[in-house]
């Protein structure tokens, strides 16, 4: 169960993400640098009193997830792109998560409706008791009625403090998962959407400039020590940007604590058959009385 100041803070986590969300669709423009978006996504969640849960993820076409600019990124959003942002903020550990897919063109706006829609249903079929394989059962059920498919290896997932992917997965597709939502919980529900002709699942790319730390014990010697306990004080368990820290150590050290396993770098997600995806996200509460969409 959550205290009342926590509750204060996931709240005021999901208004910030809700916020930012609305704000970044508009940013999304052809000819837009990639890192613009992350930076300016990034730095909103801060004004607002926020900090972000991890770095803001751009997917452009078949990317489905763990893309965020590294130092420097020339990228640039082409003109007919579908480009999905992924943000999420934090109060003190509190995580709220939500992302929006813009389309640059027509080609992908009835794709994207489905996203959302799949979404909403999805969010009715919660309750606290019920089972989390309803989510995935409406999820499959809403998405392919319109002649898409859904990403089968994509989930969305429980949140708790400081810790993104909680160990509980909400799936988008019918499985025969045991498992209830329980009450005060933090729930991510994302439906991911492609092509009918897409092969529905993503598979590892390329580094995607994520990070995380995954040993709480550091190495013995200087300065990797210092360096590697910098990135816990400031982040934790939560993933975090190269970009964010590359004036904090230079390549070499993170490369390091990268090949000794102190540190994950997420691949970037990309649909096995190169198809584009769409994506829509909200975050909710559970409480012993009503679930909550805080995003």
């Amino acid at each position: 169960m959550f205290t009342e100041e926590e509750v204060e803070c996931i709240l005021k986590a999901g208004k910030i993400v809700k916020e930012v969300r609305g704000r970044a669709a508009s940013i999304v423009r052809e000819g837009t640098r990639v890192l613009e978006i992350c930076e300016r996504v990034e730095e909103e969640i801060r004004r607002l009193g926020g900090e972000p849960a991890f770095p803001c993820n751009v997917g452009i076409d078949n990317i489905g997830a763990h893309y965020t600019s590294p130092p420097g990124d020339e990228t640039i959003i082409r003109g007919g792109a579908l480009v999905k942002v992924d943000l999420g903020a934090h109060v003190d550990g509190f995580v709220a998560d939500s992302a929006v897919t813009v389309s640059l063109g027509s080609d992908y706006e009835e794709m994207i409706g489905v996203a959302e829609e799949a979404l909403e249903r999805a969010l009715e079929t919660v309750r606290v008791g019920g089972r989390i394989s309803d989510v995935g059962t409406v999820v499959e059920r809403t998405i392919k009625s319109h002649g898409f498919k859904p990403i089968s290896n994509l989930t969305g997932h429980q949140i708790s403090r400081y810790t993104i992917h909680a160990g509980v997965s909400v799936p988008n597709v019918a499985t025969r998962d045991s498992g209830k939502f329980e009450a005060w919980s933090l729930y991510a529900i994302e439906p991911f959407v492609t092509l009918p002709d897409a092969a529905g699942e993503v598979v590892n790319g390329l580094p995607g400039n994520i990070l995380h730390v995954v040993k709480l014990k550091g190495p013995k010697d200087q300065p990797a020590r210092s360096y590697f306990e910098d990135l816990i004080k400031s982040y934790k368990t939560l993933p975090f940007a190269r970009r964010w820290v590359s004036n904090l150590s230079g390549y070499n050290l993170t490369e390091r604590l990268i090949s000794e396993h102190f540190l994950y770098e997420y691949p970037v997600l990309v649909e096995r058959s190169g198809k584009a995806v769409a994506q829509a996200e909200h975050t909710l509460l559970t409480t012993d009385k009503e679930v909550i969409v805080i995003t």
